[in-house]
C-alpha cells in the first residue's frame, strides 16, 4: 500500500512574481516567492481558464492516468490529497478508489477550479471530496491525516517549495509518501516547455533538501516521471546520500540521459595512462551509453551507496556492487547548493577505516567524542545499540562516520522486540559504511542445542532480510562465554545461516580461549566472511581482561605481525580499537594508541 498526497497540474503556488525580494531576505516570506530554486527556473501556474486542457482528449495517451493510479495502489478507506487537483482529473478516480470509508483533499489556489471539480463530483455522486482552497505556501491539510501525497506536473510551479513541502510533511500519517509526477527533462521528444519539466536528479535533490528520501519510482509512464518519497529521519548527508543513490540507479539502468544531469560539467576519471583526468560529462555520458547499449551498465543493479567525509567538504561514496569491484564517486556542490558527482573511478575506495569502539569512549557525550576522535585521526566510530543516529549526527559534520553498531541477541528472549531493535538501527546506519555486528547468547534454560541454532539462523536471515532493504551488513561477532563464542563457530553459522553473513575476528577474544588455534589458518578461512577486525594491546598469556585488553601500545601481543597476515589473506575492512575495562581518560589512551596504529601501518 502506498500512501500519496496528489498535487495535480492547475494549483502550484507561484504566486504573482512581480516584487523582487531583497538579496538578504528568504524569497518564501514575501508573497512572491521564489523564481528559481537549486538553480531550476520557477514555472508560472495555469490559469483557472485553460482548464479545459486538463481533460483534453489526448491525456490518457500522453500521462496514461489509468497506470499511474494503479502503481499508485490507492486502497479503500484511505485519506489521499489531490493537491492542484484542478477540475478533477485524478481527484475524481481516487475518490472512487478510496470509497465511501474514504476521503479525498482536493486543494487548488483557484477556488474557480474547485467550482468545477464540484460539478463533475455532483454528476456521479460522490459524497467523500474535502474541497480545499490553499494559499501559495500552505496546502491547509490537517496534521497527520493523510496516507498519499501526489504532486502530478505541479511540483515544479511552487513559488514556495520549501513552505508547502513542510506543511506537506506535517500533514502525512506515519509511513506516508509523496509522489511527484513530472515531465522527463532528460527527454527533448517530450513536448512540453522545459521550464514545466524536471529530471530525476533534480527532483532528488530538491526533496533531500526538505526532508525526503526517495522510496520507489516508475518509468512505465509515456512522457513522465512518477516518483514516490516518504519523511526521512534527520541526516545531516542526506542530500549527498540520495544524490548517490539516484546516480547508482540510473547508472545501472539502461537510459544514459537519466545520467547527465547527475554530472558535473567536468568528472574526474582515470586516463589511459593511470592518471586523473577532466572528462566533460557529455562525453562520459555517451560512453555510458555505450556500455548499457551492449547490456553492461556502468554500475550493477542493486550497488548499495556507502558514504564519508573528503577534503574541501566533499564527500567520497563508494557504490558497493554484488559481483564487481566497488565504484567510487566524489560528491561536491556547485555554486548552487546542488550537490553532484564530479568524480568517478572502478577502483576501490581508498584507505581502510580505524574506528574507535564505544568500549573506549568513558562518558563522553556524542560531540565530545566525534571533536576528539577528528582531532587524533580516527576515521569514525563503533557504537552501541540505540546511539547510532545521535553520533552519525556528531560525526558526520566533521567528516567521520559511525562504522559499527554492537548488539546483542538472546536466544532465548523475545525474539521479535530484540530484532525489531536491531532492524530499526540498521535503518539509522542506512547509506553509511556501518555494520552490526552481532553477538549471540543463549539465556538460561533448558533448551535443545539444536533448537537454539535454528532460532539462531531464522534470526540471522531475518537480519539478512533487512541488510538487503537497507545496504546495512550483519557481522557475527564471537564473545567468550557466549552461545556464539568463536570465530570458527562465527564462520560455521556464516556459512549456514544464508548468504551475506559476515564474521568480525576479535583479538581479545581470540587470546581469552584456553587453547588458541594457529592464527594463520584460522584467518585463511575467516577471509571469505570477514568484514572486520577489533585490536587492542594485550599480553599473549594474559587471563584476565585487565592484561587482555590494554591500550594499543601496551603488552607483548605482535600487533605488526597481525596485520601481516590480515594482508596475506587479503582483508580489506574496518578495524575497531576495543577499550572495555580500561581505566586511563579516553583523550589519554585513544592518544597512545593512534600512535601504535600509525607506527604499526607505516611502511616496513
Amino acid at each position: 500500500m502506498m500512501p500519496i498526497l496528489l498535487l495535480g497540474l492547475a494549483a502550484a503556488a507561484a504566486g504573482l512574481q512581480s516584487t523582487p525580494t531583497p538579496a538578504n531576505q528568504d524569497p518564501e516570506a514575501s508573497p512572491a516567492g521564489r523564481e528559481s530554486y537549486l538553480g531550476r527556473e520557477v514555472a508560472r501556474t495555469m490559469h483557472w481558464r485553460g482548464a479545459p486542457w486538463l481533460l483534453r482528449a489526448t491525456r490518457e495517451d500522453e500521462e496514461n492516468g489509468d497506470r499511474l493510479r494503479a502503481w499508485l495502489d490507492v486502497r479503500s478507506g484511505e485519506a489521499v490529497c489531490d493537491l492542484g487537483c484542478g477540475n478533477g482529473y485524478h481527484t475524481l478516480p481516487l475518490a472512487a478508489a478510496v470509497g465511501p470509508e474514504g476521503r479525498v483533499f482536493a486543494v487548488d489556489l483557484q477556488p474557480e477550479m474547485l467550482d468545477l471539480l464540484a460539478e463533475r463530483a455532483d454528476g456521479l455522486g460522490l459524497t467523500n471530496l474535502v474541497p480545499v482552497e490553499a494559499t501559495v505556501d500552505d496546502p491547509r491539510l490537517p496534521e497527520g491525516a493523510v496516507d498519499t501525497v501526489l504532486m502530478v506536473d505541479v511540483y515544479h510551479e511552487l513559488s514556495h517549495p520549501v513552505r508547502v513541502l513542510g506543511h506537506v510533511r506535517r500533514a502525512l500519517k506515519e509511513g506516508g509518501r509523496v509522489v511527484l509526477v513530472e515531465f522527463r527533462s532528460e527527454d527533448k521528444g517530450v513536448p512540453i516547455k522545459l521550464r514545466h519539466k524536471m529530471t530525476k536528479a533534480q527532483v532528488i535533490r530538491e526533496m533531500a533538501a526538505n526532508g525526503f528520501r526517495l522510496a520507489d519510482e516508475t518509468d512505465a509512464l509515456p512522457w513522465q516521471h512518477a516518483m514516490a518519497f516518504e519523511a526521512a529521519p534527520a541526516d545531516p548527508r542526506l542530500e549527498a546520500r540520495e544524490l548517490a543513490r539516484g546516480f547508482a540507479r540510473a547508472a545501472s539502468g539502461s537510459d544514459a540521459r537519466v545520467l547527465l544531469p547527475y554530472l558535473a560539467p567536468l568528472v574526474a576519471r582515470t586516463g589511459a595512462d593511470g592518471e586523473d583526468e577532466d572528462v566533460p560529462a557529455a562525453a562520459l555520458a555517451r560512453s555510458m551509453a555505450d556500455a548499457m547499449r551492449t547490456g553492461q551498465p556502468p554500475v550493477a543493479p542493486g550497488a548499495r551507496v556507502e558514504l564519508r567525509g573528503a577534503a574541501d567538504e566533499r564527500l567520497t561514496a563508494a557504490l558497493v556492487q554484488p559481483d564487481a569491484p566497488p565504484v567510487e564517486l566524489l560528491l561536491g556542490r556547485d555554486d548552487e547548493g546542488r550537490w553532484r558527482v564530479e568524480g568517478w573511478w572502478d577502483r576501490e575506495p581508498l584507505g581502510r577505516s580505524f574506528m574507535a569502539m564505544h568500549t573506549g569512549l568513558g562518558r563522553l557525550a556524542p560531540p565530545e567524542a566525534a571533536a576528539l576522535l577528528e582531532e587524533l585521526g580516527y576515521d569514525g566510530v563503533g557504537c552501541g545499540l540505540g546511539s547510532a543516529a545521535a553520533l552519525r549526527s556528531a560525526l558526520e559534520p566533521l567528516g567521520l562516520d559511525v562504522l559499527s553498531s554492537y548488539a546483542t541477541l538472546d536466544l532465548t528472549g523475545d525474539l521479535d522486540a530484540q530484532l525489531g531493535r536491531i532492524e530499526a538501527e540498521m535503518a539509522a546506519l542506512a547509506g553509511g559504511f556501518g555494520e552490526i555486528w552481532l553477538a549471540i547468547r543463549a539465556g538460561d534454560g533448558a533448551v535443545e542445542a539444536a533448537d537454539l541454532r535454528r532460532t539462531a539462523e531464522r534470526a540471522v536471515a531475518r537480519l539478512l532480510d533487512q541488510e538487503r532493504r537497507t545496504g546495512v551488513g550483519v557481522a557475527l561477532y564471537p564473545h567468550t562465554g557466549f552461545w556464539l563464542a568463536t570465530t570458527e563457530e562465527a564462520i560455521a553459522l556464516a556459512r549456514s545461516a544464508a548468504p551475506g553473513a559476515r564474521v568480525c575476528f576479535n583479538l581479545c577474544h581470540y587470546l581469552r580461549r584456553d587453547e588458541e588455534p594457529e592464527l594463520g589458518p584460522l584467518l585463511r578461512a575467516a577471509a571469505p566472511f570477514l568484514s572486520a577486525v577489533t585490536v587492542n594491546g594485550a599480553d599473549v598469556d594474559g587471563a584476565d581482561w585487565g592484561r587482555l585488553i590494554q591500550p594499543l601500545d601496551a603488552g607483548d601481543h605482535d600487533l605488526t605481525g597481525l596485520l601481516e597476515a590480515l594482508d596475506e589473506v587479503g582483508f580489506d575492512g574496518s578495524f575497531g580499537l576495543q577499550g572495555y575495562g580500561l581505566r586511563l581518560p579516553p583523550e589519554v589512551h585513544l592518544a597512545r594508541s593512534m600512535a601504535a596504529w600509525r607506527k604499526a601501518r607505516s611502511p616496513r
